[in-house]
C-alpha cells in the first residue's frame, strides 16, 4: 500500500506531479466537468478535501462559504482552511451542504472511513461530488504495470465508481450523475499522447464511461419515520 511506502510524503509528491504537464492536464479536464456541475448546487457551506497542494476546483460555485480541509495546515483568501484528518473528520454533523472530495479517497489509508465521516456531515438532500482515478480505464492498466515503481499518482488505491456506488448506497445516498474524462494515454511525453491522439478520441465515442478519471455526484436520500 502506498502508505506504507511514502507515509506522510504522499503529500508533496502528488502536489509535484500535478504541477507537471500531464497533472494540469488533468486539473483542467477536472476543472471544467466541475464548472458545469457546481452551479446547480445550491446551500450555505460548501467543503472541499484534497491531498498536498490546494487545488482550488469549486470558483463556480454560488455558494458563499467555501472551507478546505486538509491534514496540512494551508491558507487562501477565498477559503477557510481547516486541518484536520478525513477519518476523522473535524466538522459538525448535517452542516454541510456540498462536499467535494478531489482524489482524497485514492489517497487515504481508510477510504471507507472516511467517506463516512463526509457522509456524516452532509445535510439530508446535500450533495457529494467525488472525483477519482478510474481502475477500468487505460489509466488503471497502465497503474497494474506502475504500481511496483510506488509512483504517482499509480500507487493510490483506484476505487472504482461501482464500488464506490455501492458504499455509498449503504450510506443512504442515491447516485445523481457520473462523467469520465482523460482517455488518452498516461504518459508525461508530449509526442506520445499526440501520435495516440485517436485512442482518446475514441474512447470519448464508444467508452464514454470508461475515462482515467470519473466525477460522480450523490444525493443523500432524507430519511422519514414510518408511524
Amino acid at each position: 500500500p502506498f502508505q506504507q511506502v511514502h507515509g506522510a510524503s504522499v503529500h508533496p509528491l502528488l502536489s509535484k506531479w500535478f504541477e507537471s504537464e500531464l497533472g494540469q492536464e488533468l486539473l483542467e479536464e477536472e476543472q471544467d466537468i466541475l464548472d458545469r456541475v457546481l452551479p446547480s448546487m445550491f446551500g450555505y457551506h460548501l467543503v472541499q478535501t484534497g491531498i498536498g497542494k490546494p487545488q482550488w476546483l469549486a470558483g463556480a460555485s454560488t455558494i458563499h462559504n467555501k472551507l478546505y480541509v486538509s491534514e496540512k495546515q494551508q491558507q487562501h483568501d477565498q477559503y477557510r482552511c481547516v486541518c484536520s484528518r478525513l477519518d476523522e473528520l473535524a466538522l459538525a454533523t448535517e452542516s454541510v451542504d456540498v462536499a467535494i472530495l478531489h482524489h482524497s479517497l485514492d489517497f487515504d489509508s481508510s477510504p471507507h472511513r472516511a467517506l463516512r465521516e463526509i457522509s456524516r456531515a452532509v445535510i439530508p438532500g446535500g450533495r457529494i461530488v467525488i472525483v477519482g482515478f478510474n481502475p477500468w480505464s487505460i489509466w488503471g492498466l497502465g497503474r497494474f504495470f506502475l504500481m511496483q515503481t510506488a509512483g504517482m499518482p499509480w500507487s493510490g488505491n483506484f476505487i472504482s465508481p461501482y464500488r464506490l456506488s455501492d458504499w455509498l448506497k449503504l450510506l443512504d445516498f442515491h447516485v445523481e450523475g457520473y462523467e469520465s474524462t482523460a482517455f488518452g494515454l498516461p504518459t508525461a511525453n508530449r509526442r506520445t499522447r499526440k501520435l495516440f491522439n485517436w485512442i482518446a478520441y475514441l474512447g470519448q465515442r464508444i467508452w464514454q464511461q470508461r475515462g482515467g478519471v470519473y466525477v460522480l455526484v450523490a444525493v443523500k436520500q432524507v430519511s422519514t419515520l414510518t408511524p
